[in-house]
């Protein structure tokens, strides 16, 4: 988000062909409170007979904290804020907001001049997202479905509790970023997301991005050798328990993908469904989710999001009934 005046005047010069550009320092700067000298470089413009300031930040800093931060300035003469490029959520939030800005290269927002120049949207040069990376998908579904009071959550933290990496929350923050489900913001040196829509909405929009949390299912008469608070129902047997679905006679439970790996050398897999056999479903994350903040150990189905995933691509008319009233019954 952060630019220089050089950058400015090129941009400037080259759309508006303003040859005779004025970009000067801000002359009140030095009177202006301690904060904003030090979070801003301010500039002055003189265009079409009105003299205009630049706000230039100094360092990343969250828009509502800018915006803020920024009504100390005296309101004899029209702000801008300039940035080097912008979300389209941190441009929808300016235009939204009424304030005044400038992308070079992208856009210029003068509302007090009626001025809307737009050339392109500046996109950070990655791969679109198509679907949310596991570890991603579990994070959203933890804090949907144990967040349910608040709007703003630390990926970090619920990285901590889910077993993942601190670059794995990284990656998660840009991914829900990235897809508009959620904006960014930082307190001291740990970033937050914000949630402007609610759970539900949330969960919505995010449906396309979703991916069923079975990687592979197995079959086996062998036992499996896990502590019950390992080990839940999935599939059917999970959906039975949460609708009035009838359950299959072999019962199906889900492994993550740690608990695979302990058990799978025991196992003889069958080659395909057979009477009295389990089925285990090896999951893409942990299938132990639920309320009050932790993995819980005495719950015994899978997390009722993940299990909807997990059947989101079947074609029988019983279960898409099931799915139905599973999603109905939500706790949002």
């Amino acid at each position: 988000m952060l630019i220089n005046r050089e950058s400015i005047a090129r941009y400037l010069t080259n759309t508006l062909g303003m040859a005779d550009l004025e970009l000067t320092d801000y002359p009140k700067a030095t009177q202006l409170p301690y904060l904003l000298q030090d979070q801003f470089e301010f500039l002055q413009m003189k265009f079409a007979n009105h003299f205009v300031i630049l706000a230039i930040p100094k360092k990343n800093i969250p828009l509502r904290q800018m915006r803020d931060a920024l009504r100390y300035l005296p309101s004899d003469q029209p702000l801008v804020m300039c940035f080097e490029s912008l979300a389209s959520y941190e441009r929808r939030y300016l235009i939204e907001q009424k304030i005044s800005f400038l992308v070079p290269g992208n856009q210029l927002y003068l509302l007090d001049l009626g001025i809307d120049l737009r050339e392109y949207f500046h996109r950070k040069k990655q791969a679109p997202v198509r679907a949310l990376n596991p570890a991603t998908q579990a994070m959203l579904l933890w804090f949907l479905q144990n967040h349910q009071l608040t709007t703003e959550w630390a990926p970090s933290e619920v990285a901590t509790t889910l077993k993942y990496t601190s670059m794995t929350a990284s990656r998660a923050v840009a991914e829900l970023v990235e897809l508009e489900l959620f904006e960014e913001f930082s307190r001291g040196r740990r970033k937050y997301l914000r949630a402007n829509d609610s759970h539900e909405q949330v969960w919505q929009k995010a449906k396309p991005y979703l991916r069923s949390p079975v990687k592979q299912e197995i079959w086996t008469r062998e036992p499996v050798y896990l502590r019950p608070s390992e080990i839940c129902l999935a599939g059917i047997s999970a959906l039975s328990k949460l609708t009035t679905i009838n359950s299959d006679q072999e019962t199906c439970y889900a492994l993550s993908p740690q608990n695979w790996q302990e058990v799978k050398q025991s196992l003889v897999l069958l080659s395909e469904k057979e009477p009295g056999a389990r089925c285990y479903q090896i999951w893409a994350y942990e299938p132990r989710m639920y309320r009050e903040g932790s993995i819980s150990s005495g719950a015994s189905c899978v997390d009722a999001l993940s299990l909807w995933l997990s059947f989101r691509d079947s074609s029988d008319p019983r279960i898409e009934l099931a799915l139905s009233d599973l999603e109905k019954e939500f706790r949002w």
